[in-house]
């Protein structure tokens, strides 16, 4: 069975209208002005749409404007266009638009997706590395202090491949610890899980997990805790985004066949 993101996008798409159903990618946000998109146009639209319909009415204005939107994971300027479906007499306003970008992109064959938002990220490279014994030393305690809590979960942790996310002069640290990996072959679905810690000046806390495997780094939050671009192995694309300011939660979506 696939997961249940999976099938809310898959359920999603059925709802486009006929005449832009050939394109199957969304992008679907929670946050205004946040969406994901091919860096080429040549890769074709991306179905944008939002929470709050205002948001959509929002980035269609920003677009059609001229101004340039910026991608997270570099800082680097695009130029978009939205396009909203036709709309007949007495219809309601559109949930979607179909989004492209301009702009720089890798020499690949391969389509290549980013997070876009209005405004540029204020940091737009993270430092990635491997903890330290001292920090691997601390959270490893931590997490061996409440067996209740978190006996089951140490004996997954793959230690050995953490990393730490950190903002160049940020006071926190975010770590995340693969752990087990899921797999069924019959929806063609396999991901490893990953645990989120984040450590402040009390010591450590646990986020907890997100689906599939950290590909990026980005600035939602405009603080020192990072937000997460995970990606697990779907039958098309299943791609998500996980905020930790004010706790673990999924902020945004991008994927379909």
């Amino acid at each position: 069975m696939l997961p249940r993101p999976c099938l809310a996008l898959i359920v999603a798409l059925a709802c486009v209208p006929l005449a832009w159903a050939g394109e199957e990618k969304e992008s679907s946000s929670q946050r205004p002005g946040l969406f994901f998109a091919w860096l080429s146009p040549d890769d074709g639209p991306v179905w944008a749409h939002f929470e709050n319909p205002a948001h959509l009415q929002q980035l269609v204005r920003h677009c059609n404007a001229g101004t340039p939107v910026f991608a997270m994971q570099s800082g680097t300027r695009f130029q978009c266009k939205a396009e909203l479906p036709p709309k007949s007499a007495g219809q309601e306003e559109p949930y979607a638009a179909a989004l492209t970008v301009q702009g720089p992109r890798p020499r690949t064959d391969n389509p290549q997706y980013r997070l876009f938002a209005l405004t540029p990220p204020r940091t737009p490279q993270w430092l990635v590395a491997k903890p330290d014994a001292e920090q691997l030393g601390a959270l490893q305690s931590f997490v061996q202090s409440d067996d209740r809590r978190f006996g089951a979960l140490r004996r997954q942790l793959q230690w050995g491949a953490a990393r730490t996310i950190q903002q160049p002069q940020g006071a926190r640290t975010t770590v995340v610890v693969p752990g087990r990996v899921v797999r069924d072959p019959d929806a063609f679905y396999g991901a490893q899980r990953h645990h989120v810690f984040v450590r402040g000046s009390s010591g450590y806390a646990y986020m907890g997990e997100v689906p599939g495997k950290p590909d990026s780094y980005v600035d939602i939050d405009g603080n020192d805790l990072p937000g997460l671009v995970v990606s697990e192995g779907c039958d098309g694309w299943c791609v998500s985004l996980w905020g930790l300011t004010g706790g673990l939660r999924q902020v945004a979506r991008f994927g379909g066949h």
